[in-house]
């Protein structure tokens, strides 16, 4: 069996080499050490974190990025505020001049219903309607004559139709009615004509209580520069993180826990077999109290291991004929 066989076969399913080669379906592929971030690496940047701060979720940052993180926020959410302002203040406006319409039209038929002057109240005078010995044969004739007479005013015309709704010919009008009812509706099925395309009428949230997010994970959370806690890491001449309990090497496996007094790191069974019990920092002896969430676990991606956990693979789904 020669080596290409194995990868294209005439098999009803795809074999493994085949699947590699396909760009649509959900594709998985398993995560590697160098795809992990390392535990005092910056969510933003992904470098060591330069002054690093970390979040009340544990996110850890450079203080600058974080700043200027949240000073973009800040600046789009005043931005959509401003669109916002301006939205609503052309939506009053049009409001208003439609009701400013719908005003001067109703004092126009006032004026002219007080002058005489209303098409639908006029009677039709005695030369306009047709004569009462007609047979009922001609008498649709003589209505459709009527109302495509140029020469007759629309008013007329109208009042004559209204006048005449008992006669036969009103089935003929029903007709025609249905039919340009009919056009109008294909008229307006017409997606594909950019005159009748529909148009949606834009909408826009109210940002008023949009606030600064921590996109580090896939939950945001609320994120103000107050809360955040400088850490401060044991270094060793290496440039090696230490935990400064028991001089042990900090790494992406290993559980660190930051206290938010003082800010110092060290590993969890420190924090948990001295820190805790003692009620204070092993390092600068501040106060630290566990019920009141003055310790903060950092967050790690794992080490690419089972054992140190994080996310260990990642899918994609690419759909089939796009464009």
């Amino acid at each position: 069996m020669v080596r290409h066989s194995k990868n294209n076969t005439a098999s009803g399913v795809f074999t493994y080499a085949e699947r590699q080669m396909v760009d649509y379906g959900t594709r998985s592929k398993r995560l590697g050490v160098d795809s992990k971030r390392p535990f005092d690496a910056c969510h933003l940047c992904l470098n060591t974190a330069r002054i690093p701060t970390v979040c009340a979720r544990g996110h850890i940052f450079c203080k600058e990025c974080v700043v200027a993180n949240i000073l973009e926020q800040k600046q789009s959410i005043q931005s959509l505020q401003r669109e916002y302002k301006d939205h609503m203040k052309r939506e009053k406006q049009r409001v208003e001049a439609e009701r400013a319409q719908a005003d001067a039209r109703e004092v126009q038929r006032y004026i002219r219903s007080e002058a005489g002057l209303s098409e639908t109240g006029r009677r039709p005078r005695d030369d306009e309607l047709p004569d009462q010995d007609d047979s009922r044969e001609e008498k649709p004739a003589k209505r459709v004559r009527l109302l495509e007479d140029k020469s007759l005013e629309p008013s007329r015309a109208v009042v004559f139709a209204r006048g005449r709704e008992k006669q036969p010919a009103a089935h003929t009008t029903g007709a025609a009615k249905d039919a340009g009812d009919a056009e109008g509706s294909k008229l307006r099925s017409s997606f594909w004509v950019p005159s009748q395309a529909p148009e949606a009428a834009r909408t826009l949230k109210d940002p008023s209580q949009l606030t600064v997010q921590c996109n580090a994970s896939s939950e945001p959370h609320a994120l103000k520069l107050k809360h955040m806690t400088a850490v401060h890491f044991r270094t060793s001449a290496t440039g090696e993180k230490l935990c400064p309990v028991c001089d042990k090497a900090l790494l992406s496996s290993s559980k660190i826990d930051v206290l938010r007094p003082c800010g110092h790191a060290m590993c969890h069974r420190c924090v948990s077999n001295f820190v805790l019990p003692a009620g204070e920092c092993f390092v600068c002896q501040k106060a630290v109290n566990s019920e009141a969430d003055d310790v903060i676990r950092l967050t790690s991606d794992g080490t690419g291991f089972s054992g140190g956990g994080g996310q260990m693979v990642a899918s994609r789904y690419d759909s089939a004929l796009q464009a």
